[in-house]
């Protein structure tokens, strides 16, 4: 409830604003304005990579698809089981507003024995122009790639920067 009360104040300031400019010369039409509602992001779900070993102290990848979840283990691990998880994002906003998204080129991970790796090729499953739906609400699902270099070893952890804003 008091969410919509500072929108009920935009609004009636701009409708306010409208009415004192009516003998002004009209001014030219600028870039659309970005909707009054925040676009707010809630991780659903975090990516997660799942478990593996080294093969004789040779570095290896694990790519997690965007889109299916599936796990894909290349180079010199051996994967230990576990269930590997695509990350699942939900963005709420103003209703079929559209949206752009924003992930880093790459991450680095630390692991408290010292130990580091890096996640790169972050995508996400959306098409070329995301929008918000009827309800403001839009989900998606993203995935990368783990690089683990020979040797390296540890739980690894890392925060990966998401940006979403209105086009």
């Amino acid at each position: 409830m008091n969410r919509s009360w500072p929108f009920a104040l935009t609004l009636l300031a701009a409708q306010t604003l409208h009415a004192e400019c009516r003998l002004c010369a009209p001014a030219p039409e600028t870039a659309a304005k970005a909707p009054a509602q925040p676009l707010e992001i809630e991780i659903e779900a975090g990516l997660d990579f799942s478990r593996a070993a080294h093969r004789a102290n040779t570095g290896g990848t694990i790519a997690v698809d965007e889109r299916s979840g599936g796990r894909t283990i290349g180079g010199g691990l051996i994967d230990l089981g576990g269930l590997a998880l695509k990350g699942q994002v939900r963005l709420t906003g103003a209703p079929f507003a559209r949206v752009r998204i924003s992930l880093p080129p790459s991450i680095r991970l630390s692991a408290p024995n010292g130990g580091s790796a890096e996640v790169s090729g972050l995508e996400t499953d959306l098409g070329p122009d995301p929008a918000l739906d009827a309800q403001g609400r839009l989900s998606f699902s993203f995935g990368g790639r783990l690089i683990v270099a020979g040797g390296a070893s540890g739980d690894f952890r890392g925060l990966i920067p998401i940006t979403a804003d209105y086009r």
